[in-house]
């Protein structure tokens, strides 16, 4: 039987090859050419065959907004930067909202997904429970099953499928020490156990395979951030206290995962977890232009900080953590940032 002809006239490893090189943000163009290359890019062997190669790439996707009109509320939209193409995309907005990302969602990945929960509607302030996926490879958003509890300011992480959600607060400003967890394949959510704290605005992680809760604050002590942190443990279905793991009255929101590490800005230093000593240890400082960082990501061999310079326009600067470790300026992007950021490989 004949090979499938791929491209016109080139044999099926090359014509394959042409199609794996292919950057991200031509998979909604080149998907319509032929029914044959729709299925190709639809296909779990197409992004396999993408990573094997080597032709996979890392993208720091950021919510952020265009500047906009005096007077009127900024758009917020999900930016993403194409490490290998050293470039800035703006992702398709969401079909159902017309006012754009919801206001302080939060947003994680899972594969060549990037998943959005959460938020606030910013004409009304409502609390949302929407969740919404765009995969890179079909170019497409989908809805998911609504979060069952109305929180804000949670805490977010995902791991093999499944995304967990924890603390934040209620529409009554009560922080909340519950947790649910959200299964991408089945489209389903399951309630966990509660937290043995309450813990408002803290940042979740997922760290050897475990989801850690880290800091946050109860509803009596407003701001004060905790020190300490806590993980879930599927297999026993409860949640273990992990000690001090973070600084005291320090917000979490800067804390990132890069390598199986957790990295972190403090007063200007990137600073590195020693996890058996529960110690933040300082690697490098930051770049001067880099005056109020506002969301930090990792991103193939680094991690990319976003943040303000002094006269309040956009900074992005990348630091890699080859021998010597050094800091690299990269093309700003644009507008507002909010604090929420992921990575998708694509």
């Amino acid at each position: 039987m004949a090979e499938p002809e791929v491209i016109p006239y080139l044999p099926l490893d090359i014509a394959l090859d042409c199609l794996y090189r292919v950057p991200f943000n031509f998979f909604p163009t080149v998907r319509q050419v032929c029914s044959s290359w729709r299925t190709l890019f639809s296909s779990p062997s197409f992004s396999e065959a993408r990573r094997t190669k080597g032709y996979q790439t890392h993208l720091a996707c950021i919510v952020q907004a265009a500047p906009s009109t005096p007077g009127k509320s900024p758009v917020y939209s999900i930016s993403a930067y194409d490490q290998k193409q050293n470039s800035w995309t703006v992702l398709p907005p969401i079909p159902d909202l017309s006012y754009g990302i919801p206001l302080f969602c939060s947003c994680v990945s899972l594969g060549s997904q990037i998943v959005v929960l959460g938020g606030w509607d910013p004409s009304s302030w409502t609390v949302l429970t929407y969740v919404y996926i765009y995969d890179f490879v079909q170019a497409r958003w989908r809805r998911g099953a609504s979060m069952p509890t109305a929180r804000s300011f949670f805490g977010c992480a995902a791991n093999e499928g499944r995304i967990l959600v924890a603390g934040g607060h209620d529409s009554g400003k009560k922080a909340l020490q519950s947790a649910e967890v959200y299964n991408i394949v089945t489209d389903a959510w399951e309630a966990l156990p509660n937290m043995n704290q309450e813990r408002d605005e803290c940042k979740a992680v997922c760290l050897g395979g475990k989801f850690v809760v880290i800091s946050g604050f109860s509803t009596d002590s407003q701001g004060q951030f905790a020190s300490t942190a806590e993980s879930f443990d599927f297999s026993k279905m409860e949640w273990r206290a992990e000690g001090s793991f973070w600084p005291a009255g320090r917000p979490p929101t800067s804390i990132v995962q890069f390598r199986e590490q957790l990295y972190a800005i403090l007063d200007g230093q990137l600073v590195r977890l020693r996890h058996a000593e529960k110690v933040w240890e300082p690697v490098c400082s930051l770049p001067a232009g880099v005056k109020a960082p506002a969301c930090a990501v990792p991103l193939g061999d680094g991690i990319l900080v976003v943040g303000f310079c002094g006269n309040g326009a956009i900074t992005s600067v990348l630091w890699s953590v080859e021998t010597p470790s050094s800091w690299k300026d990269l093309d700003a992007s644009f507008g507002t940032v909010q604090h929420n950021a992921c990575t998708v490989q694509v």
